[in-house]
C-alpha cells in the first residue's frame, strides 16, 4: 500500500502528495456544503421566529426600539396579514429563496469577515455584520426583484434604504444575527468536528454500537 502521507525531503521541508491535496480539496468543499446547507435551514427557521418575535416584541417598551421597521411583503402577495395574527398562534412565515440569501451572506460574507476579524473587539466586528448584511440585503433584495417579478420583502419605515429593501431601523437586528453566524461557524471549525467529518460513517454493527457508547 501507498504512503500517502507528508514526506520530508531532504531540504528539511515537507512535501504534500498530490493524492492528499486533492483529499483535503473534496472535503473542504463538501464541507463548505454542508456549512451552506445548515446556514440556510437555520436562516428560514429563524425568520419564522423572527416574525413571532417582532409581534411580542412591539408590545414590549424596552423592545419595541429594536423593531421599528416595518418589514413587508409584496402586495401582490396577500401575506402581510401575518402581523396581525395572535402570538399565540406563533405564525412566521418564509420563502425558499431565502434559503440561498441566508446561505450565501453566511458562507461567502461574514466567515471571509469574521476570518479577518477575529482579533478585534466583539462590537467592532458585529458592526461590520450588521453594514455587511444591511448592504447584502438590499442588493440581493433587487436581485429577487429582477428574477422573480416580486419584492420578497421590502421595508414602508423612516429607516428605509437601497430602493427600499432594507432599513437602517434594522441594523441592531443585523448585529445579533452576525456575531450568532459567527458562533455557529466557530463551533463547526472545531478540530475535533472537521476530524470527525472527515471519518468515515460507521460500516459494521460493532462500529455502529461504539459510536453509540460515545454518545450515551
Amino acid at each position: 500500500m501507498n504512503d500517502t502521507s507528508p514526506q520530508e525531503t531532504a531540504s528539511g521541508r515537507f512535501r504534500i502528495r498530490r493524492a492528499d491535496r486533492l483529499r483535503a480539496q473534496r472535503v473542504k468543499r463538501s464541507y463548505a456544503v454542508f456549512r451552506f446547507w445548515l446556514y440556510g435551514m437555520v436562516g428560514i427557521f429563524a425568520e419564522i421566529f423572527f416574525y413571532n418575535f417582532v409581534r411580542i416584541a412591539r408590545n414590549v417598551p424596552l423592545l419595541e426600539a429594536l423593531v421599528r421597521f416595518r418589514w413587508q411583503v409584496d402586495e401582490r402577495l396577500p401575506l402581510n396579514d401575518i402581523w396581525d395574527t395572535p402570538a399565540i398562534a406563533a405564525y412566521g412565515q418564509c420563502s425558499l429563496w431565502m434559503f440561498a440569501v441566508y446561505g450565501i451572506a453566511s458562507l461567502y460574507f461574514i466567515e471571509p469577515a469574521f476570518r479577518r476579524l477575529v482579533r478585534q473587539h466583539l462590537l467592532v466586528r458585529a458592526a461590520v455584520y450588521g453594514v455587511i448584511i444591511l448592504l447584502f440585503e438590499g442588493v440581493s433584495g433587487m436581485l429577487l426583484h429582477g428574477l422573480t417579478g416580486y419584492r420578497i420583502w421590502y421595508y414602508a419605515d423612516a429607516g428605509a434604504i437601497l430602493w427600499g429593501m432594507t432599513s437602517l431601523y434594522i441594523l441592531p437586528i443585523w448585529m445579533v444575527t452576525g456575531l450568532l453566524t459567527e458562533r455557529i461557524y466557530r463551533e463547526l471549525m472545531d478540530p475535533a468536528l472537521l476530524e470527525a467529518f472527515e471519518s468515515p460513517l460507521p460500516s459494521t454493527e460493532e462500529e455502529t454500537e461504539a459510536s453509540f457508547q460515545l454518545i450515551r
